[in-house]
Formats: C-alpha cells, sequence, structure tokens
C-alpha cells in the first residue's frame, strides 16, 4: 500500500511538475542603440550601446534580467532585474526593479546592500493599459537604495510618470509610439532627473520598422526624436533587436 501511494504522488508530482514547465516561457534578445536613453536621461554617455536582455515567464509573473554597456566608456554601465505581475487581462502590471551599475573602476561591490552607501536602487512600478486605447499611464517610485537625498540623509522617493501611445500600421510593418513623462518631486539638492519639482523631462516621437520575412535583415529597426524640455536638450537615436532565442 505504501509503494502504491508512493507511486501515485509521484506521477502526481511529475504531471504537476509536466503541467508548469510547458507553462513557462524563456525569450532574450540583444538591442544595439546609437545612444543609450532612459526617461529624458543620457544614460550611457556619448557611445553606442549594446544592451542584452532575456526573461523567463510564468503565466503573469515574469523575471527579467536586463544590461546596458557603453561600448567605449566604462563609467556608463547598468545591470536590473526585474520582478513583475500582469493581471486582469494584461490591463495593469505591477513590478520591482533593482537597478544597479557596474564598473571597471575600484569602489564597486555588487553585493553590497547596506541602505546608505548601496550603488543599488530599488523602484516600484504600475502600468496601467487603458482599455478601449492605446494608451498606457505608468508611475514609478524609488522605495530604496541610491536615491537623491535630502540635507538631512533622507531618501527623497523620487517619482515619475508616463502616458504613452503605439498603434501599429500591420499594412506598412511600421509601429508608431510617442510618450510624454514628468518627474513628480525632487529634495533640497535637486531631483533624481534633474528637476526642481514637478516638471516635463521627456517627451518621445518614434518609429519601429518589422521586415518581411522575405528580407535578408530580419530584426526590427528603430528610431526615436527624444527632448528633455526641463534639460533644453534633444537627441535622434536608432536601434535594433536582435533576437537570442526562438
Amino acid at each position: 500500500m505504501k509503494k502504491c501511494a508512493f507511486f501515485i504522488v509521484l506521477a502526481l508530482t511529475c504531471t504537476f511538475a509536466s503541467k508548469i514547465k510547458a507553462q513557462v516561457s524563456f525569450s532574450a534578445q540583444a538591442d544595439l542603440q546609437s545612444r543609450y536613453l532612459w526617461r529624458g536621461q543620457l544614460a550611457g554617455g556619448n557611445s553606442p550601446s549594446i544592451q542584452p536582455g532575456a526573461t523567463l515567464s510564468w503565466k503573469g509573473l515574469a523575471l527579467d534580467v536586463w544590461g546596458a554597456y557603453s561600448l567605449t566608456d566604462i563609467d556608463h554601465q547598468e545591470l536590473d532585474w526585474t520582478l513583475s505581475y500582469t493581471f486582469l487581462d494584461d490591463m495593469l502590471r505591477l513590478q520591482l526593479t533593482d537597478y544597479s551599475f557596474p564598473t571597471m573602476l575600484g569602489g564597486y561591490h555588487y553585493f553590497d546592500y547596506r541602505k546608505d552607501v548601496t550603488d543599488h536602487l530599488m523602484e516600484v512600478g504600475l502600468q496601467f493599459n487603458i482599455p478601449t486605447t492605446e494608451l498606457t499611464l505608468s508611475a514609478y517610485c524609488n522605495v530604496w537604495g541610491n536615491d537623491t537625498r535630502n540635507l538631512d540623509g533622507s531618501m527623497v522617493y523620487s517619482a515619475y510618470a508616463e502616458l504613452s501611445y503605439s498603434h501599429e500600421f500591420s499594412g506598412i510593418n511600421t509601429t508608431f509610439d510617442c510618450a510624454a513623462g514628468c518627474a513628480l518631486n525632487s529634495g533640497n539638492m535637486g531631483g533624481f532627473y534633474g528637476n526642481d519639482g514637478f516638471t516635463l523631462v521627456n517627451l518621445s516621437l518614434g518609429f519601429t520598422y518589422q521586415p518581411d520575412e522575405s528580407a535578408w535583415f530580419k530584426a526590427p529597426v528603430y528610431t526615436r526624436l527624444i527632448a528633455n524640455p526641463n534639460d533644453s536638450k534633444m537627441w535622434l537615436m536608432c536601434g535594433t533587436t536582435i533576437p537570442l532565442s526562438k
């Protein structure tokens, strides 16, 4: 009887594991960009940037790892982990991101998580795909680590909000996107996004083209015009996404 029960439990465990495995998906890709721009900030220096990434997902849960590496400037490197959950028919997405900034210079210690000296920055985010529209409203807030500090050393809890729009023109294999983003707050010493209080820091306008299967180069290519009104800056960048998995 005990042997029979053991084999029944083993069979049920294998069946359950097999179903989970069938629902797990993995993808990997690498972007090559003329410049790395993030929320209206030139985050990768004056250099092209290669940006590998991978995602492991199960139902609505996903774990992403992503990096950005300047091709000529070792001071502009990045390694991020994001844990997210998407629900309500993909309408809402909650996420927690751990940003870090590796460097070959001395003084960088990846596993140093002491809150007052760590290089890491934790951010919580919410993305809301507005029903019956092609609009997405996103909000993010730094909650721990290397955020901007007030004069007394306390965290500012810097926050950012963005409204974005995306539309696919299937007849020409092109997706149009645009976005407007604001830094919401700042501290005594200024803001995380170079701002002083509530300020518009990011305006972008872009196109992504997906070549036909018959084309010799099948990876999507994109270009974006990005402006930061707060800093009186504007950039035109381009890039491509190379899939590393099927």
